[in-house]
């Protein structure tokens, strides 16, 4: 089975958590953190959980019964963080039953998503997958990525971004064409020494005349 990676905009969607225990309250923490309404179904709740709903008490919905046909309707996707074989199994007919993505925790036949180890510094969001086989493994892989990350890096992506957003949309740039804009941007990436230039310039505010600079070949 090939799968197909993907980074979803959650903000405002509904999304279903059944358990109430700490992998649970992980992923509530995790999907609120992104914007997503979240319902939790489960008899009982861990305190971090309801420690969350204080936290976001606009985002998250606790119904403390056991999971419900009918649950699932109008969910974008559903998390099934319990122990119960039988209730994952059910989750799984149902979401089947309406196209409903579903991810049963250390249940791969029971799923139809899974979810990458990440993290993320800034705007940089690095995961790491190994498709539901060893999710140790691709921890551990996302330990080892996570120590190369350069410590600047969240200031690099900041430069970065109004440096394309100048290209864009100032008005100094305005005759340089889609391709000429995506040209200097990676000759930047590429070149370390430049690189470096723009974090300078960004600090000290002078990013629209380092591109200038650097757009000058592009005329």
């Amino acid at each position: 089975m090939k799968l197909y990676p993907v980074m979803l905009n959650i903000t405002g969607k509904k999304v279903l958590v059944i358990g109430g225990g700490d992998v649970a309250a992980r992923k509530v923490r995790d999907l609120v953190e992104c914007g997503a309404m979240v319902t939790v179904v489960a008899p009982s709740v861990e305190a971090s959980i309801t420690e969350l709903k204080n936290s976001y008490p606009e985002n998250i919905d606790i119904v403390q019964r056991a999971y419900m046909k009918g649950d699932l309707v109008g969910a974008l996707m559903v998390f099934s963080a319990t122990d119960d074989d039988r209730v994952n199994r059910i989750v799984h007919h149902d979401a089947g039953e309406l196209n409903i993505f579903i991810n049963a925790v250390d249940d791969p036949p029971n799923c139809t998503f899974f979810v990458p180890s990440w993290f993320e510094r800034g705007g940089l969001v690095i995961s790491v997958s190994t498709g539901g086989v060893s999710p140790s493994m691709a921890a551990r892989i996302r330990r080892d990525i996570e120590k190369i990350i350069p410590d600047a890096i969240e200031a690099t992506l900041a430069a970065l971004q109004q440096a394309r957003t100048l290209l864009r949309e100032d008005d100094e740039f305005h005759g340089l064409s889609s391709e000429a804009r995506g040209r200097i941007l990676k000759q930047i990436v590429i070149d370390d020494k430049l690189l470096e230039e723009l974090i300078v310039n960004y600090k000290n505010d002078t990013v629209k005349k380092f591109l200038k600079k650097i757009s000058s070949n592009e005329s």
